[in-house]
């Protein structure tokens, strides 16, 4: 049986949101259909609660110890035999705290999120390599499952896991689809300001090709993790840089943008895609997103992380109608196969595996 989900994520702090939102989807989901309740230990100090968490929010500091952790789950009555610890994310305290747990008694799901890609390991490679052989992979033996966020960081975890691997993959909840407006084209990018997102050379590209374009306009939204600086000599006129947005603001952006635009060089599995492509607009994104149907199925445009390559598919797209079928078709596509149902059912066959 399985009552309790108990999911340990670094901080809630925007800048993470990317993980947890992802950690905490399904949950309204799987409390309705299956009575499986969903909680969250924090590893940071106290900080405001998103308002539509569908978790109970327990902050446990910045340096958890890992007894008064036990004692915590203890005092809300959570039974080690219908629970499962669920760790997000690699290198910090949620893969300490959830091999501590594990070691207690309960059942542990270690979810990478896209960190252990081969891209991502060779950042700070030789601090990363040394931490992973000394700490983490030690640790993450005792995990009784590493999910994997889609399927193509399924088959790259294969190099590290065989036997533990399940995949479930992230979702997003289903959006109605509005008329986009006609007037101007906007090309939005939604991400973290990090350079491994590709804002410098999509602003660089935007600005070689599409300056003089009045009709159309490119919108960069998101928090700053030390990109704001490389990209502000480029920002006015047709490209704007609208900071973090969340909630109605969001929302609205969303539903007047019609091309969704993220060079990475590295991904788990992007829920800003999803996301995107639920509200119709269509992705312009790499390889290294790790969604390999946009372009499989014809739902969107790849193109490389350098700006060459973007200003070309930029340029391309500029002379062409913006195509309402494949907005519509992008929208269903989201719905069938990454709504909060399909997803949460997957995560919920995925727990019960573990507490077989």
């Amino acid at each position: 049986m399985v009552c309790n989900i108990i999911h340990i994520v670094s901080s809630l702090e925007r800048i993470n949101f990317g993980i947890w939102n992802a950690a905490f989807f399904g949950a309204d989901f799987l409390r309705a259909k299956y009575g499986v309740n969903s909680i969250a230990l924090v590893c940071s100090l106290p900080t405001t609660p998103p308002p539509d968490a569908p978790v109970t929010i327990h902050f446990i500091g910045t340096q958890p110890i890992a007894e008064s952790v036990v004692s915590l789950l203890n005092s809300l009555q959570i039974k080690i035999d219908e629970s499962i610890v669920v760790s997000h994310g690699c290198w910090l305290e949620p893969t300490r705290i959830a091999h501590y747990l594990k070691r207690n008694g309960y059942q542990w799901i270690y979810v990478p999120h896209g960190m252990l890609e081969e891209w991502s390991m060779k950042q700070g490679r030789l601090k990363k390599f040394l931490y992973w052989h000394i700490v983490e992979k030690r640790l993450v033996k005792m995990a009784d499952r590493v999910r994997a966020v889609s399927k193509e960081e399924l088959k790259n975890l294969h190099r590290l896991f065989v036997d533990k691997l399940v995949l479930a993959e992230n979702g997003v909840k289903a959006e109605i689809l509005k008329v986009k407006p006609a007037d101007k084209i906007v090309f939005l990018f939604m991400a973290r300001l990090h350079f491994k997102k590709g804002v410098v050379p999509l602003v660089k590209a935007w600005r070689s090709v599409m300056a003089d374009r009045l009709n159309l306009r490119l919108v960069i939204a998101g928090p700053d993790e030390g990109e704001l600086m490389n990209i502000s000599p480029y920002l006015g006129g047709n490209l704007q840089y609208v900071g973090p947005v969340y909630g109605n603001e969001k929302r609205h952006i969303l539903e007047n943008s019609h091309y969704y635009i993220l060079p990475s060089s590295s991904e788990g599995f992007p829920t800003s895609v999803l996301e995107a492509m639920s509200f119709g607009l269509i992705p312009i994104v790499t390889t290294g997103c790790n969604f390999p149907d946009i372009f499989t199925h014809h739902l969107g445009h790849e193109i490389q992380p350098n700006e060459q390559s973007i200003a070309t598919i930029l340029q391309q797209l500029s002379y062409v109608p913006f195509d309402e079928i494949s907005s519509r078709q992008n929208s269903e596509f989201i719905q069938a196969n990454y709504s909060e149902e399909k997803i949460g059912n997957d995560l919920y066959v995925m727990y019960r595996s573990v507490r077989k």
